[in-house]
């Protein structure tokens, strides 16, 4: 299977247990922590990650979530103003959150081309396979551990 990248409400409804997607995220994350699923993410997702904790009311666990992703073992990509550039061309063409065109800009730049998120908006990017964290676990591509 190639590297997926991972987008921030995977970390985000696995710390607050989604009532939707809570289980499968989890799931997945301990599959990238056993290193049974090669995956990756951009240095924005933690700052989102964040951020959300926050307005939802937890801030206190802010630092400790993001070193629990840092201590996942997933490779993190940096950013830099050409991935704003391809995030901007990216938004003109789609319309949608500029947080997510950067993801897109990040995939793009590194030949990525799937993405585990429950955000719908990427399937607006054709040379984007938006993989449902819930039908990952239904249809078995990662075990339960």
């Amino acid at each position: 299977m190639a590297k997926l990248y991972v987008d921030s409400n995977v970390f985000f409804y696995a710390k607050i247990m989604d009532r939707v997607f809570g289980k499968s995220c989890s799931q997945i994350l301990r599959g990238i922590a056993s290193d049974n699923l090669q995956a990756s993410t951009s240095v924005l997702v933690p700052i989102e990650v964040a951020n959300a904790l926050r307005k939802y009311g937890l801030a206190k666990d802010v630092a400790e979530e993001v070193r629990a992703i840092f201590s996942l073992g997933l490779e993190v990509y940096s950013l830099d103003p050409t991935d704003a550039r391809e995030a901007a061309e990216i938004y003109a063409e789609t319309g949608i959150s500029p947080y997510d065109c950067v993801h897109a800009a990040v995939m793009k730049k590194n030949g990525l081309s799937e993405i585990i998120s429950a955000d719908k908006e990427f399937e607006k990017i054709p040379w984007i396979k938006r993989l449902d964290p819930r039908l990952m676990s239904e249809h078995g591509s990662l075990s339960e551990t």
